[in-house]
């Protein structure tokens, strides 16, 4: 697995980057192919102290997952945020064993290693403006793109109607769909 690291501000240390790519290189094991991880790092101040974010961004099997952290040492935002990848990854492997049982079909052997997690984490989205290439795909789909990007919504091209279609989450836990009327 090939691992990027930027940085918007400073140098981020060889010592600090092989120990992310380590804990990252861990998060392989959840996918049939994963390409590529990159990592930004940036300085900043909270609350009058220096925070260093570590923003990460896993491509693997056709899917992107993504997720950042703040912390005072850069290995603890690394710590943090590998743990809370790992955690939606889990989540993600516990909802598509379900989906897979339910209907009756093999569960892939990539997953049955890999424990389930039951708890609910919440995650608070970072406004920034990204271009995407947006494939046709089923709503299933869209809600596993959903869960592994950590963002409130997730906009997507639904395979069957050809519509542009925003998918987000309800405060309630569930998921929403706006779609144009055309």
């Amino acid at each position: 697995m090939e691992v990027l690291v930027r940085n918007a501000e400073g140098n981020l240390s060889t010592k600090d980057r092989e120990y992310a790519a380590k804990k990252l290189g861990k998060l392989d094991r959840y996918f049939n192919s994963a390409t590529k991880v990159e990592i930004v790092h940036r300085e900043e101040k909270q609350q009058h102290k220096p925070c260093h974010r570590i923003e990460v961004t896993v491509h693997a099997d056709g899917l992107f997952l993504r997720g950042e952290e703040c912390d005072v040492s850069v290995n603890a935002a690394i710590d943090k945020v590998a743990e809370k990848m790992e955690n939606r990854l889990r989540r993600l492997k516990t909802k598509i064993v379900r989906s897979h049982r339910h209907k009756g079909r093999p569960v892939p052997a990539i997953y049955e290693e890999i424990p389930d997690i039951e708890e609910e984490e919440h995650v608070n989205g970072v406004v920034e403006r990204r271009k995407f290439v947006m494939k046709p795909m089923s709503l299933e789909e869209a809600q596993l793109q959903l869960e592994l990007s950590g963002h409130p919504f997730f906009l997507f091209r639904n395979d069957q109607s050809g519509t542009t279609e925003l998918l987000y989450k309800t405060q309630s836990g569930g998921y929403g769909i706006l779609s144009p009327d055309m």
